[in-house]
C-alpha cells in the first residue's frame, strides 16, 4: 500500500468500537458526513480507530484539530472506500472512492484511489468506467518507473478486459505484467499474475497453457504457506480442469474449496466456486445436484450487484432446471435475459474498443498531439469517402436485390404448405431448376436440423453434398444473402407460422425454431419484420 502522510496527534475522548460491524460503520460514516469542525475530526478518529481494531490498517491513523479539513475527508473517504470494497459493498466503495479522488489530485494517494475505483467498477460490471480509472492509474505508475506497481496496474487492466469478454486484449496486458514482474522479487505478485494468465488462456480456449500458468501459481502459494490464497488458485485450477473435460478432478478440488470459502466468509470466491461446481456437475448430467450450487452463487452475486457473474449463475440454473421443471427454468432464462440487456444497454463491453491500447516502448498512454490531429483528418476523410462509396453500392444493388428478395421469399413460402411448386412466385421462375432444387434442399435441412437439434452450416453443406465454402458461394449467388442469413430467414418464417397458434407461448416458438433464448429470437424477429413476435401475433387477431 502506498505511503502517505499520517497525522498522529491528540484525539478527543470518545467511546470506541471493539469490533466495528458494517451497520455501526455506516452510522459513523453518516455522522462524519453531517459533522463539522472539531466534531468531524473526532468522528474521523473513531472511524480510524474502528478500522485499526479490526486490523484493517497497519497502524492507528489519527487527526488533530489542526489537521486540514480536506486531509481529514480525503483519508476517511479513502479508507471508507477500502472498507466497503473489502465487505463487497461495491456501490458504497465507488461513492466514497470518488469523493476521495476529488481531493487527491497530484498526491501520492491518487493512484490508490484510481486503482480502488477501477476494481470496484469492475466488480459491478461497469467495464468502461473501470478501464478509464485503470488507465489513469497505470499512467501514474509508469511515471514512478516501479515495475512492481506497473505490473499490478496491468493485471487490473487484464482483469477488466477479461470481464468484458475481450481475452485477446487481456492477453497483451497480462503478458506485459509478467514480463515486468520478473524484474523484481515478489512471489506473491507473480502468483496473482500467473493466476490471471490462466484465466485469460482459459477464456481463449487454450486450457493446456492455462494449466501451466495455474500450476505455477499453486506452487508459489504452497511455498509461501498461504492456505487461503492456495484455495483461490485451486478454484481457478478447477475451471481449467473443466475446460479439459476432467470434471471429476475439478469436483474433487471444489469440494475442498467451497466449505473453506464459506468458513472464511469470502463471498466472491465462494460464488465463483459454486458456479464452477454447478458446471462440473451439469457436465456429468447431475442436474439436481448442480441446482443448489448455482442458486447459492446467484444469491451472492445478486446481493453484490455483480451482473456478469450472476448471468453465469442464471444460465446454469436454466440449463439445470430445464429437464426437471421447465417453468422454473424459463424464469431463470428471463432473469438471464434481463441481466444481459442491463449489461449491454450501458454499452459497457462494446465501448471498451475505444480503450484498446497497444504496447510500445513501455508506454500505453503517451500520444503525440500533432500525430493525433493528423490522424483525425485522415479518419474524417476516410469516413466521407466510405459513405459515398456505400451510397453508390446501395444504389447499384437495390434493383438487383429486389428481384432476389422476391425469389427468396417465394422459396421460403414452401414452409407454409410443403409444396414448393405451388408457392413459387412469377419472379422465382427466373431461377434455374437446379438453383430452386438447392434452396429447397437447404430449407428441408433447416427443418430437419431444428427438429434434431443439430442445425449448423457444416451439417447443411454435408447433407446437400457440398463443402461449406461451395454452399456459401451458391446460396449467395442465388439469393444475394449469405447461407447463415438465408437459414435465419427460414427459421423466422417458420416462427411466423407457429405464432398463428395461440396455444404456443413465444418462448416455445423460439425454441422450436432453434433459438437459444427468447431475447435473441425477439431481436431477430423485430429486425426481420419490424414488429415483435407478440405484436405480430396480436396483429393477426
Amino acid at each position: 500500500m502506498r505511503k502517505f502522510i499520517i497525522f498522529t496527534l491528540i484525539t478527543f475522548s470518545f467511546s470506541t468500537l471493539a469490533a466495528a460491524g458494517e451497520l455501526q460503520f455506516d452510522k459513523l460514516m453518516s455522522q462524519f458526513e453531517s459533522a463539522q469542525g472539531p466534531q468531524q475530526v473526532a468522528v474521523g478518529n473513531q472511524l480510524m480507530k474502528a478500522l485499526n481494531d479490526e486490523q484493517f490498517t497497519d497502524e492507528l491513523y489519527q487527526f488533530s484539530t489542526t489537521t486540514p479539513t480536506d486531509s481529514v475527508k480525503q483519508q476517511v473517504w479513502y479508507w471508507g472506500s477500502e472498507y466497503y470494497y473489502d465487505k463487497q459493498d461495491y456501490k458504497k466503495a465507488i461513492d466514497y472512492g470518488k469523493k476521495a479522488l476529488s481531493l487527491s489530485k497530484g498526491k501520492d494517494i491518487e493512484a490508490d484511489c484510481l486503482n480502488l475505483l477501477a476494481m470496484s467498477c469492475f466488480r459491478m460490471s461497469r467495464f468502461q468506467e473501470a478501464a478509464t480509472y485503470a488507465k489513469q492509474c497505470y499512467a501514474l505508475d509508469e511515471k514512478s518507473g516501479d515495475p512492481d506497481v506497473m505490473s499490478s496496474s496491468l493485471n487490473t487492466l487484464a482483469g477488466i478486459y477479461l470481464g468484458a469478454n475481450q481475452p485477446h486484449e487481456a492477453e497483451k496486458y497480462i503478458l506485459r505484467a509478467i514480463e515486468l514482474a520478473k524484474k523484481v522479487d515478489n512471489p506473491a505478485r507473480m502468483s496473482v499474475l500467473q493466476g490471471k494468465a490462466s484465466e485469460v488462456y482459459h477464456a481463449l480456449v487454450n486450457d493446456k497453457k492455462a494449466l501451466e500458468h495455474i500450476n505455477i501459481a499453486c506452487d508459489i502459494e504452497q511455498k509461501l504457506g498461504r492456505h487461503e490464497m492456495l484455495m483461490v488458485r485451486n478454484a481457478q485450477k478447477a475451471s481449467v480442469l473443466i475446460g479439459l473435460e476432467k470434471y471429476s478432478e475439478a469436483e474433487a478440488i471444489l469440494r475442498d474449496v467451497i466449505p473453506f470459502m464459506r468458513k472464511v466468509g469470502d463471498k466472491l470466491s465462494l460464488g465463483i466456486a459454486c458456479n464452477k461446481m454447478g458446471k462440473a456437475l451439469l457436465a456429468q448430467k447431475r442436474n439436481r445436484e448442480a441446482i443448489p450450487y448455482y442458486r447459492e452463487a446467484a444469491d451472492i452475486f445478486m446481493s453484490n450487484g455483480d451482473i456478469s457473474n450472476e448471468m453465469h449463475s442464471r444460465r446454469g440454473l436454466y440449463e439445470s432446471l430445464w429437464s426437471i421443471n421447465p417453468d422454473s427454468a424459463k424464469l431463470e432464462l428471463d432473469r438471464f435475459d434481463l441481466l444481459k440487456d442491463s449489461l449491454y444497454s450501458n454499452a459497457n463491453a462494446e465501448t471498451l474498443a475505444r480503450y484498446n491500447a497497444e504496447f510500445g516502448n513501455d508506454q500505453l498512454l503517451q500520444e503525440n498531439e500533432q500525430r493525433k490531429q493528423f490522424t483525425h483528418y485522415i479518419i474524417i476523410g476516410s469516413i466521407i469517402i466510405a459513405l459515398l462509396i456505400a451510397l453508390l453500392v446501395w444504389w447499384l444493388m437495390s434493383r438487383r436485390m429486389h428481384v432476389r428478395e422476391e425469389a427468396l421469399q417465394a422459396t421460403i413460402n414452401a414452409l407454409r404448405n410443403e409444396k414448393e411448386d405451388a408457392s413459387l412466385s412469377q419472379e422465382s421462375s427466373t431461377l434455374s431448376e437446379q438453383d430452386q432444387q438447392l434452396l429447397h434442399q437447404v430449407v428441408e435441412c433447416v427443418k430437419k436440423g431444428i427438429e434434431n437439434g443439430k442445425l449448423s452450416i457444416e451439417t447443411i453443406a454435408s447433407d446437400v453434398g457440398l463443402s461449406r465454402s461451395q454452399l456459401n458461394r451458391r446460396v449467395k449467388a442465388i439469393t444475394g444473402v449469405t447461407t447463415q442469413q438465408y437459414v435465419n430467414r427460414v427459421r423466422l418464417e417458420q416462427a411466423r407460422e407457429l405464432l398463428a397458434d395461440p396455444t404456443l407461448q413465444v418462448s416455445e416458438v423460439a425454441y422450436q425454431c432453434g433459438f437459444d433464448d427468447v431475447a435473441s429470437f425477439s431481436r431477430s424477429f423485430r429486425r426481420a419484420f419490424g414488429v415483435s413476435p407478440s405484436q405480430h401475433r396480436n396483429s393477426d387477431k
